[in-house]
């Protein structure tokens, strides 16, 4: 029954009663919705059955909640080849599609979109998991809420329209407007909170600025920020915190699987995970092991729920730090410290040194004359080189080279390599609205 998703909690502090539920009876309902899925996995899709017949593993034997690391691991690159082989959505799809209601693709930066079908009950799954964030997070009923998004057909941004309905918020789309007239709507009717990309956050605050508009002065209490790592970044969250005057709150998450975290209105710096909906591990990059509190590692999930994709555990390729401590709310939810750290598809080998993007990021970031930024990466004879090419917008004249040293000499302490800064001309690099893409690889063969 889709009510059952989300059971709500009497008293109203929190969006359900599962948040706060002692970690026996988690363990119990995560073993139980385990078996039922790895069941119908196995039962209604050949992608499944013959991956754990390889496997040597049958649904019989998960009897423990230490059993699922007898299955393997689920890549996007297995589901990207098996719908290119069993086209459009291969055999990994759980339902025959004529039951499915909604069709999405995945959005990221780089390779070709996974085809995704929803049942109308995985959909209402999907946004109550993104309602309970937006709730976590302080959004409530009589709230105005605008999701700044390009209602594409990208799950995440019409799961977060219907979800701040689901919390009983009065939701303006402004999927066709441009970010002056998004600017307008923001301050002639009240908007309280605000959904979109880190980074067109500060491309509309960016916009704003230069309408002679000061949108720290509306309304807005709350941003939420979903697509890209920015809100985790603590230099980015500074600047959207310092532009709009609000809680900036992260809210990461996957097509495949679910917006399957939330920071909440204590601020604590840690992501809450739906371990309810999506079962997750935090496994360690080298050797495998289960990180212990307090260690980093790829997070996997398992979808608990989702029936037309029922991954069994999906590596993420995302880099999290498993919380040590608890959160002030109250939650007993599994949590992370920081959100998404870095992404292991965006890892860059440079010189002999592993660099993410996220690294240069939160350099960059703490200078407020930098107004946007791009990474190149290209090969001088047989020697990677880097330069991080700075907009400064309207910064006063004669400060630019003082500011690049700085940065140099800042980004090679965080970063470990020599990174040249350039500034380009005002406004001369692209603006993101969606998922921004800020780096370019341009060497033909990379060692790895």
């Amino acid at each position: 029954m889709p009510e059952l998703l989300y059971p709500r909690s009497p008293n109203g502090a929190y969006y359900d009663e599962r948040e706060t539920w002692p970690r026996d009876r988690m363990q119990a309902f995560q073993l139980e919705r385990i078996q039922r899925q790895v069941a119908h996995a196995y039962q209604s899709t050949l992608f499944y059955r013959r991956k754990l017949d390889r496997a040597g593993v049958r649904p019989e034997y998960i009897r423990t909640l230490d059993d699922i690391r007898r299955l393997p691991f689920t890549t996007k690159d297995e589901l990207l080849t098996d719908q290119h082989e069993a086209p459009l959505y291969g055999t990994v799809t759980g339902v025959p599609p004529e039951l499915a209601q909604r069709l999405h693709f995945t959005s990221g930066t780089t390779g070709r979109p996974v085809n995704v079908l929803d049942t109308g009950n995985d959909f209402l799954g999907f946004y109550r998991s993104y309602a309970r964030g937006l709730y976590g997070m302080g959004v409530r009923s009589d709230d105005v809420v605008m999701c700044a998004f390009g209602y594409g057909p990208w799950i995440g941004y019409w799961s977060g329209f219907h979800a701040a309905q689901d919390v009983g918020c009065l939701v303006i789309p402004v999927g066709g407007m441009s970010t002056e007239q998004r600017i307008d709507i923001i301050e002639h009717y009240g908007v309280t909170v605000l959904g979109c990309t880190p980074s067109y956050a500060l491309h509309m605050a960016e916009t704003a600025q230069k309408l002679g508009r000061d949108l720290s002065r509306s309304r807005i209490r709350i941003t939420w920020h979903t697509g890209e790592a920015g809100a985790a970044i603590p230099s980015t969250r500074a600047r959207i915190q310092e532009a709009f005057g609000a809680r900036v709150c992260d809210l990461p998450g996957l097509t495949e699987i679910a917006a399957w975290g939330f920071s909440c209105s204590e601020e604590s710096g840690l992501d809450h995970i739906h371990e309810d909906y999506a079962y997750p591990e935090v496994l360690n990059v080298d050797t495998g092991e289960r990180a212990a509190p307090g260690e980093t590692g790829e997070l996997i999930l398992t979808s608990l729920f989702r029936q037309a994709l029922p991954l069994l555990r999906y590596r993420t390729r995302d880099i999290v730090r498993v919380a040590d401590r608890r959160c002030s709310c109250g939650r007993t939810l599994f949590s992370i410290e920081g959100g998404v750290l870095a992404r292991l598809d965006d890892m860059k080998k440079i010189r002999g040194v592993v660099v993410y993007p996220t690294q240069i990021e939160e350099v960059v970031r703490r200078y407020a004359e930098v107004a946007e930024f791009q990474v190149r990466i290209w090969r001088k004879g047989s020697l990677d080189e880097v330069t991080v090419l700075i907009d400064l917008g309207a910064a006063p004249p004669g400060q630019a080279r003082q500011l690049e040293e700085r940065m140099e000499h800042d980004l090679r302490r965080a970063v470990g390599i020599r990174i040249d800064v350039q500034q380009v001309p005002p406004n001369s690099l692209p603006r993101w609205d969606h998922k921004a893409r800020r780096v370019r690889d341009e060497r033909t063969e990379v060692p790895f």
